[in-house]
């Protein structure tokens, strides 16, 4: 991760912190469990390559 991203995912944590300091545990709890189902589904689409792969059989 570069100094930039980096620096983004801290001022994130912070808000982050900050906004659910007041949340009871367990809407906290869910606040996260659904923070962290986006993260990871942005995270998997930064993996998708643009192009499909080619199939068997297709020519290039």
């Amino acid at each position: 991760m570069d100094k930039k991203a980096h620096e983004a995912l801290e001022c994130i944590r912070k808000d982050v912190t900050l906004m659910t300091s007041d949340l009871e545990n367990e809407d906290a709890a869910e606040f996260f469990n659904e923070l962290a189902d986006w993260a990871y589904a942005n995270g998997e689409a930064m993996l998708i390559d643009d192009e499909p792969e080619k199939q068997d059989g297709e020519e290039e």
